[in-house]
């Protein structure tokens, strides 16, 4: 945040009351562009009129003010949603400082939070220095932090008041983060002192477990869990975390050893786990197996024995991982978005398919029922919604409600639990269709896709050819949380078993790595560990680190060198002093 001191430009009024965030910045807008490429799309539904030519007779449209630095706004500026992005555009805009009667509480925060400064004074006082800039030759206005002080358009002086914390950190350019940075020091010899006199406060959180279940299945699946093991083993030996590694057979190897693709050794871990990580599935081999026993009805069936309800596909794409494997550089470049996919019922989990003779038309029809729960809608949207608090507040619904009975109801039940559970999260529906041409040709405007069963794979795919290489990126299909909001959760990397590359030792372990951290996140319930991780894969490609599926480019790397590159991105960050989870806890 840049400090804030003495404020000079041009002033325009805008004393309309009621601006809110939706007027200020739209949530299509906050969707598709990211902070700095706001502005533009600042106040439009005043700024321009509805055959998108500008109106004439707005204020900021008019040349006097067109690079106006101060606002003079009316009543409750900045009302409505809880949007931060209604700041940046401003301030994308050239705004520095708006003088209101009154702000949107939340509006008022992020405002100092991002170094626009807001001003109250009383009404009167607002409405003489609007009619100051609109009588003078030169609009130009003066506002001096340091003596709290505004000089109108006139030269005259007005004084204000602000609370003399925040007009410190804006002095200083401290956002809160910062200012509670700058107490590092202090911080950590308090938790030093209080874990030596309180130890017992501690010893759960340091001594939190978490049995994890190594299944690495089919084709390439026992060569990159080999390296993924390899990470765990870095994280419990420096680190400190408390985990139990478990390993069983899973899939063809199961088979020829124990006469089924999951042992009842395995089910008995499986059942027994915190966290599953697997591999891949899929082998050739299966077409000599009843279909019972195929890969597709085992993951399934983990599913329904864990109470795992909710697939999570986390779509990142790094500056240079575009540059390497994405097809669409420009288009992929910065998006970071996350699908919410729902496994249980639907199409999936519901009435059994059967394929029936028509006796009298000839032939067969195969059927499959598509039912929606009530109670199962209002779950994954739950998951959805707290996913994008902690992100950038933004959910898609993607559904076919002009086409399908069922996903009518869908649509309904996903904006009840938004309306009354989470109003401060900006909620948007939007047709599967639609949704797949927006995901090709404009990605970063999504924060978080919520989607229905049948429209996941779809939707899903479409995502993941934005980034070009499916090897990358992983998966988290997990259940309800505890009471310390940790989940069950069965992790994967979406990419398949690759037969043809098992064995080389060349497949990409990324994804399945990329995995691990959200075990760690969700299932060991340590998030600032899986954020390390992932700040240690993005290190390894951006050093270029790379297998043959990414580009040809560079020279492919191994599997082995993959996790090598990783692995010392890891001790370079440890290196730079970030703290143990134990021991930070």
């Amino acid at each position: 945040m840049k400090k804030v001191s003495i404020i000079q430009g041009a002033g325009a009024a805008l004393l309309q009351p009621n601006i809110d965030t939706e007027v200020i910045i739209s949530v299509e807008r906050v969707m598709r562009f990211k902070r700095g490429e706001l502005g533009p799309y600042c106040l439009e539904p005043l700024r321009f009129r509805s055959d998108g030519s500008e109106n004439p007779t707005f204020v900021l449209n008019q040349p006097r003010y067109r690079e106006a630095t101060v606002l003079i706004a009316g009543e409750n500026f900045g009302c409505g949603s809880s949007r931060e992005a209604a700041v940046w555009s401003l301030f994308d805009r050239g705004i520095r400082c708006i003088i209101s009667p009154s702000f949107g509480d939340i509006f008022y925060t992020n405002c100092l939070q991002n170094g626009l400064l807001p001003i109250v004074l009383p009404i009167e006082e607002v409405q003489r220095l609007a009619e100051e800039v609109a009588s003078s030759i030169d609009p130009a206005m003066t506002i001096d932090l340091v003596a709290q002080r505004i000089t109108s358009a006139l030269g005259r002086g007005v004084p204000f008041e602000i609370d003399a914390g925040k007009r410190k950190a804006l002095m200083e350019g401290l956002d809160e983060v910062s200012q509670t940075l700058k107490l590092a020091p202090a911080i950590a010899a308090f938790q030093a002192a209080d874990r030596a006199s309180h130890p017992w406060i501690y010893e759960g959180v340091a001594r939190r477990s978490a049995r994890v279940l190594l299944l690495a299945g089919d084709g390439i699946g026992p060569e990159i869990m080999g390296e993924v093991r390899r990470v765990i083993e870095w994280f419990i030996a420096r680190r400190g975390l408390n985990l139990e590694l478990y390993e069983s057979l899973y899939g063809i190897a199961s088979w020829r050893t124990h006469g089924a693709v999951v042992s009842e050794e395995a089910w008995t871990a499986i059942r027994a786990a915190d966290a599953i990580l697997f591999g891949t599935a899929g082998s050739r081999e299966y077409l000599k197996i009843p279909r019972a026993q195929w890969p597709a009805e085992g993951m399934q069936r983990i599913c329904k024995e864990l109470g795992l309800f909710a697939n999570l596909r986390p779509v990142r794409i790094s500056e240079r991982l575009s540059e390497m494997s994405s097809p669409h550089q420009e288009t992929a470049r910065g998006t970071d978005l996350l699908i919410v996919r729902r496994l249980a019922g639907d199409a999936d989990m519901s009435t059994p398919p059967g394929v029936e003779q028509l006796p009298q038309r000839g032939g067969r029809r195969a059927s499959k029922t598509t039912s929606h729960i009530d109670g199962e809608i209002e779950c994954i949207a739950r998951v959805a919604f707290e996913m994008a608090r902690v992100r950038r507040g933004c959910v898609c619904s993607v559904d076919k409600a002009n086409g399908r009975h069922a996903a009518t109801r869908w649509r309904d039940v996903v904006q009840v639990v938004h309306d009354a559970e989470y109003p401060d999260v900006d909620l948007r529906h939007m047709p599967v269709d639609v949704a797949t041409m927006q995901l090709v040709g404009a990605p970063r405007q999504f924060d978080v896709l919520l989607t229905e069963t049948i429209f996941r794979d779809i939707v899903s795919t479409c995502a993941d050819m934005v980034g070009g290489a499916i090897g990358v990126f992983p998966s988290a299909s997990l259940g309800i949380a505890a009471a310390d909001g940790r989940r069950r959760g069965l992790y994967q990397p979406i990419h398949g078993s690759w037969p043809d590359l098992a064995g080389k030792g060349v497949a990409n372990p990324i994804g399945a790595i990329l995995s691990f951290a959200l075990c760690l996140q969700f299932s060991v319930g340590l998030p600032q560990e899986a954020r390390m991780l992932r700040q240690a894969v993005d290190a390894a490609v951006a050093s270029g680190a790379s297998t043959s599926d990414l580009t040809s480019a560079v020279p492919a790397m191994s599997t082995a060198a993959i996790a090598d590159a990783v692995l010392a991105a890891l001790n370079q960050l440890e290196q730079c002093g970030s703290e143990p989870a134990a021991s930070a806890a």
